[in-house]
């Protein structure tokens, strides 16, 4: 698991104004938010957790837990102060990241997902404690340049390319130095593996893997203004997450 100890710098938690605008979910965002907040919640608390669980999904949470100190070792020695975790899941980054000495204000479009960050994490933060909320990166729509740096991890794997586009538009515009996310790249075996869960695992099944290639995401990102400056590949068996830091350029 992560871990978190580090001078915490002597900051106070700035006021803000709401991050999120009453935009109507997409058709995919209901999906997400639905599977989330009823078998997707059960499922997923309990990878990230720290309790037994089956072999399949410890694959998934040694990945995650690779991905999570990637990114925990890139931005422990970062001059930045502020930070949006968004999907936050159960909060493991967030915490992270506020033990590092960032401000973070974190959010999940499930609701049981942040009642169990805010549960499981309280008390553990050496530093100012993630502020949780609800929400919806769809619905973003805080000030411009709010945070020094913008996380996203395991979020995209679940919308298609075009809503995916926005959602990065929406991310990078809070960001006023560093964009860091993950997507599932595109590749012979991972188009395999997702043939062989949409034939074997359709029931029940609410959410669908949309993967990219590098080149979709690199533009996406230029045409916001930033630049790919670091990438770290964390592949655990069938866990393929394609991690990366992208800096506004001019910064």
């Amino acid at each position: 698991m992560i871990e978190t100890a580090k001078t915490v710098r002597p900051l106070k938690a700035p006021e803000r104004t709401s991050l999120f605008a009453n935009r109507e979910q997409s058709e995919t965002g209901k999906r997400v938010r639905q599977y989330f907040e009823t078998s997707g919640f059960s499922r997923w608390s309990a990878i990230y957790g720290s309790g037994d669980i089956p072999p399949i999904w410890k694959v998934i949470r040694d990945g995650h837990d690779k991905a999570l100190e990637t990114v925990v070792s890139w931005l422990s020695t970062d001059t930045g102060h502020t930070a949006l975790d968004a999907g936050c899941g159960t909060g493991t980054l967030s915490t992270a990241l506020a033990s590092h000495g960032y401000e973070v204000d974190a959010f999940d479009v499930s609701a049981p997902m942040i009642h169990f960050a805010k549960y499981i994490n309280a008390g553990r933060t050496k530093g100012i404690p993630p502020r949780f909320q609800v929400g919806d990166i769809a619905a973003l729509a805080g000030e411009a340049k709010t945070y020094d740096t913008v996380c996203c991890l395991d979020v995209l794997f679940h919308y298609p390319y075009e809503e995916v586009s926005e959602m990065l538009k929406r991310l990078t515009s809070l960001a006023s130095h560093k964009v860091i996310g993950s997507f599932a790249i595109r590749t012979p075996m991972n188009d395999f593996w997702m043939a062989v869960g949409q034939k074997f695992h359709k029931k029940n099944r609410m959410t669908k893997l949309h993967m990219f290639t590098y080149d979709e995401v690199e533009r996406i990102l230029y045409r916001a203004g930033f630049k790919m400056t670091r990438t770290n590949r964390v592949k655990f068996f069938f866990y393929d997450s394609f991690l990366f830091e992208a800096v506004r350029v001019g910064a």
